[in-house]
C-alpha cells in the first residue's frame, strides 16, 4: 500500500474514535503516505501527528460563508484549491469513516480508485453510491472504535485488539498545563458541549454542586472559546469558591495536555470526554441521549452515570425536555467521582 487518505471531517469525538484505526494502518503500512481530511474545528487534534504525513484541512466555514453571501467566485476558488490538494496526494485508497454526502463526495473527488465507506445502516445521504466497496455490516451496538476498525479490514488490516491512539503534545501545550496544574492535579470538569449536541449537556448547577461536594479537592473548569468561557464562569460563580477557572485551551492539544495531568475528568458525552478516555485519564461520563455501549468511554478507568428514563437512548438530535440529563443528580456524580479518586 503506497498511499491512503482518511476522511473523518468532524466532530472532535468522532475524530478521536478514528485514531486507533490510524495507528493500525501505520503499523501495517509503515512506509505508506497517509493523509487525513478534516474540518477546521477538529483539525488541531492532528497538529504534528507522527502517524500522519499530510493533513488536509477542509475549509467548511469559509465555503459556507461564501455560499450564504452568494459569492460564487470565492466558493469555487476554495473548493478548487481543496480538491486540487487532495488530488495532488495521488491516493490509492480513500477510507470514508464519516460516510455522508459531503465526505463521500470528497472521497470521489480525491481521485482514489478504491473508496471504502461505512456499510448500512451507518452510510448516510446516499454516500454508498460514491463508494467502490464496504466492509461487512455490524450491529448498531458495536462500539464506534471497533466499527471504525472494521472499515480497514478490506485492506487486510485486522488488529487483534484496538491499538491505543497517539495524541501529540507540543511544547506550548505542555508548558500551559504544567504551569496551571503544578503539584496538585485537579478534578477537571468540562460543562461545554457543541451547539449540535446541546441536549447532551448536564446542568451548570450540577457541576457547581459537584465541586462543592468534593470535600475541598481542587476542581477546575475547562473551556475553550468565548461561548464555553461564559458557561465556565457561571459554573465557577455557582460553586461559591469551590471551583476555579482553568486556562483557555486554544487548541485541542492544549486541552489534551490538561487532561493528561488531571486527577479525574467529569463531563457529558462529548469530544473532551472521548479525548480523556483516549489519554487514559480516569473519568465520569454523564450519558442520556446516546447508548454508552456504542458511544461510551473505551479505554479509561471510567464510571458512567445514566438515568434509566424510558426514551433513553434515542435517535433525536435535539430535545425540548432532556430528562435523561436533567434528572442526573450531583450526589450520583459525586459517588462515582469519589470511587475513582479512591476516597
Amino acid at each position: 500500500m503506497r498511499s491512503i487518505l482518511i476522511i473523518r471531517l468532524s466532530a472532535l469525538g468522532d475524530v478521536v474514535h478514528v485514531l486507533p484505526a490510524l495507528a493500525a494502518l501505520r503499523e501495517a503500512f509503515p512506509r505508506a503516505r497517509i493523509g487525513w481530511a478534516v474540518e477546521e474545528r477538529a483539525a488541531t487534534l492532528l497538529d504534528g501527528h507522527p502517524q500522519i504525513d499530510v493533513r488536509h484541512v477542509i475549509p467548511r466555514q469559509s465555503l459556507e460563508r461564501a455560499a450564504r453571501r452568494g459569492s460564487a467566485f470565492t466558493f469555487l476558488r476554495e473548493a478548487s484549491r481543496t480538491v486540487g490538494e487532495l488530488r495532488a496526494g495521488d491516493y490509492e485508497v480513500a477510507l470514508d469513516f464519516q460516510s455522508n454526502f459531503r465526505s463521500s463526495l470528497l472521497a470521489r473527488l480525491s481521485g482514489a480508485r478504491r473508496r471504502i465507506g461505512q456499510p448500512a445502516p451507518f452510510a448516510k445521504e446516499g454516500s454508498r453510491l460514491l463508494m467502490t466497496e464496504t466492509p461487512d455490516p455490524v450491529a448498531r451496538s458495536v462500539h464506534k472504535i471497533e466499527r471504525n476498525l472494521r472499515l480497514i479490514a478490506p485492506l487486510g488490516v485486522v488488529p487483534a485488539t484496538p491499538p491505543r491512539p497517539v495524541v501529540p503534545e507540543p511544547e506550548s501545550s505542555r508548558l500551559l498545563a504544567e504551569q496551571f496544574v503544578g503539584a496538585k492535579p485537579p478534578v477537571l470538569v468540562h460543562p461545554g458541549v457543541s451547539a449540535f449536541g446541546a441536549f447532551k449537556a448536564w446542568r451548570k448547577e450540577g457541576y457547581a454542586a459537584l465541586a462543592r461536594s468534593l470535600g475541598g479537592r481542587r476542581v477546575a473548569v475547562a473551556w475553550g472559546g468565548a461561548a464555553e468561557r461564559e458557561v465556565a464562569l457561571e459554573v465557577v460563580a455557582l460553586s461559591r469558591g469551590a471551583a476555579e477557572l482553568a486556562p483557555e485551551t486554544r487548541s485541542v492539544l492544549d486541552l489534551a495536555a490538561l487532561l493528561r495531568r488531571a486527577a479525574l475528568f467529569v463531563g457529558a458525552d462529548s469530544g473532551p470526554l472521548h479525548l480523556a478516555a483516549a489519554l487514559g485519564t480516569p473519568l465520569v461520563g454523564l450519558y442520556g441521549p446516546k447508548d454508552p455501549a456504542t458511544y461510551g468511554p473505551y479505554w479509561a478507568n471510567a464510571r458512567v452515570v445514566r438515568k434509566g428514563v424510558a426514551c433513553s437512548p434515542c435517535t433525536l438530535r435535539r430535545c425540548a425536555r432532556p430528562e435523561c440529563m436533567t434528572l442526573i443528580t450531583a450526589d450520583e456524580v459525586r459517588e462515582a467521582a469519589l470511587a475513582l479518586l479512591g476516597a
